[in-house]
């Protein structure tokens, strides 16, 4: 279908509510979290995991990085 300019609606821009802010948010952490988890970061990944709000999150963010520990050396990478 092709639509003329004028009559197209305006291009979506997600983070206009604070509910999409924290979804943004949520998700450049989640990204920053990986790359740590990637380049053996233990700390930073851990320290940046305390910002999450959320045990049961927390948790899954762990197992899907696959980080196990606390973060005050007791962390290790599992391959």
């Amino acid at each position: 279908m092709n639509i003329s300019r004028k009559e197209r609606a305006s291009w979506y821009i997600p983070g206009k509510t604070p509910v999409e802010q924290q979804h943004i948010d949520e998700h450049e952490t989640l990204q920053q979290l990986q790359r740590h988890a990637l380049n053996g970061k233990h700390d930073e990944f851990f320290e940046l995991l305390e910002t999450i709000p959320g045990s049961d999150k927390k948790r899954d963010i762990v197992i899907m990085c696959n980080m196990h520990g606390s973060g005050n050396g007791e962390h290790k990478h599992q391959n």
